[in-house]
């Protein structure tokens, strides 16, 4: 039997003075099988997806390929891009780079168009995959709108619409909560059933139980282990950290979590020991609302942070978690009052108080080198620059530009500037997407570093492992639902 994808011999440099990111790489996936790419950021899962759908070379650019890589017996070498497309369907990590249209009913049509299907075709497509991804409330909506766990679906289902026989996913549960990954892990049971090959690079690995079959462990740009799903569940705490990986059974955590918030709306949990200082600084927030058209997103009679405290911002996709972050920064109209102390807080002055590592830090990576980038805006020295960039495990990469660095390493650069950046307000808008188990744990303890009685730290965020190392307090949002009290 031929298998679906064959990889003989791969191995990618980047760049001429580098380490290859992957070495001698060979790996067959048989028909219909559902694999997992895994291991420490940088180890090269991103670059095995680009040499399957094609994106390198021909959209990455790269020093040095070798090796073959077939489809279906088939070598891809010198076939473009929309030819490996025929059979090679890919979802990206950040959604937004692959979407083409404005509204969600048209993106999702937009990939069979461009295969010269049939009206009628196409349109049935389009309502089996509504219907199989259970898109029906996000049909005929503004893309720009969405929440990411929104755009991440919608995305699904314009890569499935095309029926690929193979589909690729990169890190695809990043910026999803718990209720939007066990969707798209029913998306992904149903399309293996149907006999989909399926290639998935993730570091949240809990929720692959019943469907990955193998996991592909990489170290450095070679494939070290292959395990079963068993091998690997069965694995203890203190083994999952020696590969660098994330925790297997978030069962616990999310019960705990449950019971902590049970009831709760737009109210602080404490979930720590921590006793705020007594002359701590306070950011208050008064009858603060915010509306998009007709649409009224927040709605908080009154909520006070104290300074020292660290606050985990968590609810389901779409709640309003990165619009509070954005109005306590000052990017966005409000009505309302929010104050530091007794000092009435404007737009302006929320901007000079802040600083945000965005969701994409793609959008906020302006420097040739990464040690320009962190020291961008900063009050730091090179030296302190340096150390911090050492202790996040990017020390080696300080002259890489950050275009090139991987979707982890990009994520910690920012985080880099942030722990830089000495404001009183720091907002994180899921900080620990792409990151492995040591960088999520570096983090956290250096986020606990910089946390003092004269700041206050927001994490925006979906990670239990987060939620239970770092956070003082929990905010629990809800979707506003008319006048209820929060």
């Amino acid at each position: 039997m031929v298998s679906a994808i064959e990889l003989q011999n791969i191995s990618v440099r980047y760049c001429e003075n580098q380490k290859p990111i992957l070495e001698n790489i060979s790996l067959n996936v048989e028909q219909g099988e559902f694999i997992v790419l895994c291991g420490s950021s940088g180890c090269g899962k991103t670059t095995v997806t680009r040499i399957i759908n094609g994106l390198i070379p021909e959209f990455y650019s790269v020093y040095e390929l070798k090796g073959e890589i077939k489809i279906f017996g088939n070598s891809i070498q010198g076939k473009t891009i929309s030819e490996i497309g025929m059979n090679v369907g890919t979802v990206f990590q950040n959604p937004k780079s692959q979407f083409f249209n404005l509204d969600t009913s048209n993106e999702l049509v937009f990939g069979c168009e461009n295969l010269n299907l049939t009206r009628s075709e196409i349109l049935n497509r389009a309502k089996k995959t509504v219907t199989d991804l259970d898109l029906e409330s996000l049909i005929n909506r503004d893309i720009f709108e969405l929440s990411g766990g929104e755009k991440q679906r919608i995305a699904c289902g314009s890569i499935i619409s095309m029926h690929p026989e193979i589909l690729v996913l990169d890190e695809p549960t990043s910026n999803l909560d718990r209720d939007s990954i066990e969707k798209l892990k029913l998306i992904l049971l149903n399309l293996k059933s149907l006999g989909f090959t399926i290639v998935l690079s993730e570091h949240r690995l809990y929720w692959l139980k019943d469907l990955a079959d193998r996991f592909i462990y990489l170290r450095e740009g070679r494939i070290s282990e292959i395990y079963s799903f068993g091998e690997i569940y069965n694995k203890t705490e203190e083994e999952l950290s020696k590969l660098g990986l994330r925790s297997m059974d978030m069962t616990g955590p999310h019960e705990r979590l449950e019971n902590i918030i049970r009831g709760k709306s737009w109210e602080l949990c404490k979930i720590s020991n921590k006793t705020p200082k007594e002359n701590a600084p306070q950011l208050i927030l008064e009858n603060l609302s915010l509306s998009y058209e007709k649409n009224k997103i927040l709605n908080i009679p009154k909520l006070k942070f104290e300074g020292g405290s660290i606050v985990g911002i968590i609810g389901p996709n779409g709640a309003g978690k990165s619009t509070l972050a954005n109005v306590i920064l000052g990017f966005l109209n409000y009505k309302g009052t929010i104050k530091w102390n007794e000092d009435k807080l404007n737009k302006k002055k929320l901007n000079k108080k802040g600083f945000m590592v965005m969701q994409d830090v793609n959008q906020q990576l302006f420097s040739n080198t990464l040690i320009d980038e962190v020291l961008l805006g900063a009050d730091a020295s090179k030296e302190e620059a340096e150390t911090v960039l050492k202790k996040l495990g990017l020390g080696s990469l300080e002259s890489r530009h950050p275009a090139s660095l991987s979707g982890g390493e990009k994520q910690r650069a920012a985080v880099a500037s942030a722990l830089l950046s000495n404001k009183e307000i720091i907002v994180f808008d899921e900080p620990t997407s792409g990151l492995d188990r040591e960088s999520l744990e570096s983090f956290c303890a250096e986020i606990k570093k910089i946390s003092s009685e004269e700041n206050i730290i927001f994490v925006i965020t979906h990670d239990m492992e987060v939620i239970f190392q770092l956070v003082d307090y929990i905010l629990p949002c809800t979707k506003y639902e008319g006048d209820q009290d929060v």
